[in-house]
Formats: structure tokens, sequence, C-alpha cells
């Protein structure tokens, strides 16, 4: 008996584990991953005329903004060495440290943004997945037909990366260098960027605003990315939050304010429209009533 109660607590404990939150949320990023990494490094040269081809319609599409705002902020940066080096550098690591980051400060915080957070991340990049093996789509750094020039390329002496954008030399060949559209390299830094919002000191949501902002000027003026791939990073997490927040409100997690009168309490605070309304309360029920008076 004892060996069967000892047997049914393991069997407990390793059932709470493997079904815990924590277990959950590691194994869809750890899945997320491999899928990434898979189609990543997928495409290559069967894929070459189609990406090329839906680059130059990219191109015309944008038309006058390609042309004025892409194209003139590619051979801008490329005169000053200092700025195009530190883009480089921007576009190569700030994507791979800033998003772990953002994701283990938003888990510490915990509640419905992180949750909302994780989920969105992990929906809206998977549509991302969907697009690129379905869609193949060049960089403008890989058409010079169009004007653009190569600008980690040209500063490959500066860094770790070769002639494939953040690949380090050696392993371009092992990714997918048509998978631009959408622009995860956007849509992952406005993830960051929508949870930084949320953590509500000054200095975050500065942060908030900058980082995004900053990645969208750098994909565009190392001419990783069409201004119309940023948008689509966009979409794609931006639907990604529709869709969590939609499961969150069917499954009661939204983490919406009490209802009226209810009181709201937060660490060491009572929040201030609720001390008010016990203030007022308290003064009611000291004055006198009109048939005391």
């Amino acid at each position: 008996m004892a060996e069967e109660r000892a047997a049914t607590s393991r069997a407990g404990v390793v059932r709470r584990v493997l079904l815990s939150r924590a277990v959950i949320e590691l194994g869809a990023m750890s899945i997320l991953a491999i899928i990434y990494n898979t189609v990543r490094a997928g495409g290559g040269d069967d894929d070459r005329a189609e990406a090329m081809a839906h680059a130059r319609d990219i191109a015309n599409l944008e038309g006058v903004v390609f042309r004025h705002l892409e194209l003139s902020l590619d051979h801008w940066i490329i005169t000053v060495p200092v700025l195009a080096v530190a883009a480089c550098y921007f576009y190569a690591l700030m994507h791979y440290v800033m998003t772990p980051t953002i994701l283990v400060l938003s888990r510490r915080r915990g509640g419905w943004r992180y949750w909302r957070g994780y989920w969105a991340l992990v929906v809206g990049s998977a549509i991302a997945l969907v697009i690129y093996a379905n869609w193949p789509l060049a960089p403008p750094r890989l058409m010079p037909e169009l004007g653009t020039i190569d600008v980690m390329q040209h500063f490959a002496a500066a860094g770790w990366w070769g002639d494939a954008a953040s690949a380090p030399r050696g392993l371009g060949d092992a990714t997918n260098q048509f998978a631009a559209m959408p622009s995860l390299h956007f849509g992952w830094s406005l993830w960051c960027g929508i949870q930084m919002w949320g953590f509500g000191r000054r200095r975050w949501r500065i942060a908030a605003v900058a980082y995004p902002t900053l990645q969208a000027l750098v994909v565009l003026a190392t001419a990783n990315h069409f201004l119309l791939d940023v948008v689509g990073g966009a979409a794609c997490i931006l639907l990604g939050y529709a869709v969590v927040t939609l499961v969150g409100r069917a499954l009661g997690k939204t983490g919406r304010p009490a209802e009226r009168g209810t009181v709201v309490a937060t660490p060491g605070h009572v929040t201030a429209d609720v001390a008010a309304r016990t203030v007022v309360d308290a003064v009611d029920r000291l004055q006198p009533s009109p048939a005391t008076r």
C-alpha cells in the first residue's frame, strides 16, 4: 500500500510538472523555434526567381515611397560609416537580445499582461512563418537592380556577419534569404514596445517608443526590408494580440477592472478613486439625518 501511494504521489508530481504553465510555455516556444529554424533554413535557389519577382512587385507598389524614402536612407547611411556600423550591430544583435529580455521581465510581473504578451508573440510569429513558407520575398539588399546597397555586406569586416545579413560568416547557406515578408525584426520590436509600455514607468514608455522606431529605421536604412515588410510585421503581432485578447475574454482572463463599488487593492496602497469614495461615504455617515435635526 505504501509503495502504491508513493507511486501515485510521484505520478501526480510528474503530471503537475508536465502540465505546469512554465513547461507549457517553454514547450510552445521550443516548438515554434524549431519550426522557425526549419522554415528559415528552407528556400534557396529554387525560390530565387519568384522571390525577386515579388521584390520588384513590392518596389513598384511602394513607388515614390521606396524611391525617395527607403533608397535615400540606404544611400545616406553608407556615407556615415559610424552610423552604418552601429545600424549593422543593432540589426544583428538587438533582435535576439531584447525579445527574450522583455519576455523574462514580463514573466516576472506575471498576470494578464504577461499571458497576453506571451501568446501574442507565439501567434504572431506563427502567422509570419506561414507567410515565409508560402510567399518568398527577396530583401531589397539582394536587389541591386533597384538601386539598393547591401550595407551589412559593405561593412562585413566590422562584425561577424557576412553576405547573409545577421547570419554569421559561413552560415549564410543555412538561412532562408527570401523570408523578408513580414519583418519579424520590426514585429518583435513592436511586441517589445507594447510589453514595455505596459510596465508603466516613464523610462519604460520612452523605450517602448524608441526601440521599434529605431528598428524600423535600421531595417530600412540597411535595405534588409521594404516598408511593406515592416507593416506586415506589425500586422502579424497586432493580429496576435487581437486573437489572444478575444480568447482571454472568452476565458475570463483579461484582468478587467472590478465592478463599480468594489475595493481594488494594489500592493501597498488603494487606488485613488476608491479612497475618495471611502472618504465621501464616511463624511455622509457622520452628518445627521433630516429626522434627527
